[in-house]
């Protein structure tokens, strides 16, 4: 079962290129709230910063892009999983997932409907 802080990478259909992520929320009737971490460029939102050492597949300077969140069914990433098409990987720390969770919330590219399903699934999780 997948939980929050659970990390996954998955690929770019056009590149091949692996993407990290990770699981902000516990599963609310299946779904979950997730966040893209890409590498930090010139025009990046920069709220969130992660560097090597973060976490393992933290290699150089990057990002919460706050931009890309989605709302994904666990069955999506656990079937993804189960084809390869997606990689399970550590879970990031507690201290990093407070920081990208409070940068969901004072995002202003965190889409509403992402944030407002944050909110709602951690207070019915208290």
């Amino acid at each position: 079962m997948l939980s929050r802080g659970d990390t996954f990478l998955t690929g770019d259909e056009q590149d091949d290129t692996l993407h990290p992520w990770i699981i902000l929320t516990p599963p609310s009737e299946g779904e979950v709230v997730t966040v893209s971490v890409t590498t930090k460029r010139r025009r990046s939102e920069t709220l969130v910063e992660l560097h090597p050492g973060d976490h393992p597949f933290i290699v150089h300077d990057s990002v919460i892009a706050y931009s890309y969140s989605r709302i994904r069914t666990v069955e999506e990433i656990e079937v993804a999983v189960a084809s390869g098409t997606a990689k399970l990987r550590e879970p990031i720390s507690p201290k990093i997932l407070e920081r990208v969770c409070n940068g969901l919330l004072d995002s202003d590219f965190t889409p509403n409907g992402i944030r407002n399903f944050y909110k709602n699934t951690l207070e019915s999780n208290r």
